[in-house]
């Protein structure tokens, strides 16, 4: 799966499942050695994700610091 198909949501859900992998043992050294490096990438990415959502957000708040007065929202007929 690529970075473009990979969601945050889906990496979680995938490096779930290589830690249980992982708990339940059982697998050959190489297995769990390609499993540790895959989880080791998707924490990587998910950080990354992490990291870029906390600087859009604390963006937005300083943005929101910035309003002087909240205007009612009216939709396209007056209401």
């Amino acid at each position: 799966m690529s970075k473009k198909q990979l969601t945050f949501e889906k990496a979680i859900k995938e490096l779930e499942e290589i830690v249980n992998q992982l708990e339940e043992g059982g697998l050959p050294l190489d297995k769990s050695l390609n499993k540790f490096s895959k989880g080791i990438k998707l924490i990587k990415y998910c950080n990354e994700k992490l990291n870029e959502t906390s600087k859009k957000i604390e963006v937005l708040i300083k943005e929101g610091k910035n309003i002087k007065k909240i205007v009612p929202f009216e939709d396209e007929f007056g209401q």
